[in-house]
């Protein structure tokens, strides 16, 4: 299929190549990125709830000659197991653990199509946007927090053309089906733990504000970015440097706990909730080398009047990456976006460059530009 052919397309298939095209996913593009390493794959996995079902997904979806592939709710890929011929045919075009399946990132396929729109589907050979994926076909289903409703990722069968069945596509529709019953009754009710740190100092534990330190946001940030948790010795580490306390940070986490009752596990400490903040997803967005979307998150310096080690470790990375994706990337908007988080000269330059003179905003930027390189 050729972009001049969406005319004959399925709905579902044409509506993901105007939205794969928009995004700028080329055609020709070769692989869909590995963003994650082996080791941070351990990690996500360990803190995904969909870990929990797993085992059922593997007893239902044995299927000769495909594969079977968990993604978390950004089109990650957490687990690919299954046929170890067809697993080596899939690593060659990085159909892999830790590569990214989005429609914005790889264009239309079953796992990305399926997470934009929230239900069960399967693309066919030339319907893969990119022709590198035209020997194969797939099938997805969404799967959601059965108490929430929220979209944990999906589960696929991918295979050769040669080898799918037809009635896969009904198999792995069921399968996500149980796989939600069974986290209803087996899984319990996950907290929702919400972070907001970018130039700010908010957090929700299920919808609930909680008053939080400065101390405290160091913490959940800790915590937030190792889910596999810490010991007191790496916390205190992480809050203070060499001259931490394990003592000090013990009585930290000790009035935290007041707050958030069993969401705050030990030994080691760690986050028992599903864990959301704009850091996070600015972490994720780049990442995944979505420069305009780590934009749209980032709103500032991560916990500005921080000095923990953890936090300028962190806020400095994520700086520095997103005023870098900016840059390369040119988009006005993702310029514009960064701008309004503080004055930086060669960002406010580009943008006196790329506005037209009679734009409004062409002359503010020039003023701020001033200001900036007095």
């Amino acid at each position: 299929m050729h972009p001049a052919e969406l005319g004959d397309a399925r709905p579902v298939i044409f509506e993901s190549w105007r939205r794969s095209l928009a995004a700028r996913v080329d055609p020709d593009r070769h692989e869909a990125p590995v963003v994650y390493a082996p080791d941070e794959i351990a990690d996500l996995r360990g803190a995904h709830p969909l870990a929990h079902a797993i085992p059922l997904l593997r007893g239902t979806l044995s299927v000769d000659d495909t594969i079977m592939i968990v993604t978390d709710a950004r089109g990650h890929i957490l687990w690919c197991e299954g046929d170890n011929r067809i697993r080596h045919r899939a690593d060659r075009v990085r159909l892999t653990e830790g590569s990214h399946w989005s429609e914005d990132v790889i264009g239309t396929n079953a796992m990305g199509t399926a997470l934009a729109t929230g239900r069960p589907v399967t693309v066919h050979s030339r319907e893969h946007l990119v022709r590198t994926y035209h020997g194969w076909t797939c099938a997805a289903s969404p799967i959601h927090d059965p108490h929430t409703g929220v979209l944990l990722g999906v589960v696929d069968i991918s295979g050769p053309l040669e080898t799918m069945h037809p009635a896969v596509a009904r198999l792995v529709s069921a399968a996500a089906q149980l796989a939600t019953h069974h986290l209803r009754q087996f899984a319990p009710r996950r907290h929702v733990l919400t972070l907001e740190f970018l130039g700010g100092l908010h957090a929700d534990l299920d919808g609930r504000p909680l008053a939080l330190t400065l101390r405290n946001a160091e913490v959940l940030t800790a915590l937030a970015l190792h889910p596999r948790g810490l010991t007191a010795e790496q916390l205190a580490l992480w809050l203070y440097g060499e001259r931490g306390n394990p003592t000090t940070v013990r009585a930290e986490l000790h009035r935290l706990r007041a707050q958030l009752g069993g969401v705050l596990l030990t030994r080691p400490y760690r986050l028992d909730a599903v864990v959301r903040g704009d850091f996070l997803d600015v972490r994720t967005a780049l990442r995944s080398g979505d420069a305009g979307e780590a934009t749209r998150h980032y709103s500032g310096d991560l916990l500005p009047r921080s000095d923990a080690p953890v936090v300028r470790e962190e806020r400095a990375d994520l700086a520095a990456a997103v005023r870098k994706g900016v840059l390369e990337r040119g988009d006005l908007d993702a310029l514009l976006a960064f701008a309004d988080s503080g004055e930086d000269a060669e960002v406010l330059e580009r943008l006196r460059v790329l506005l037209p003179v009679t734009d409004p905003r062409h002359a503010l930027v020039s003023s701020r530009l001033r200001r900036a390189l007095e």
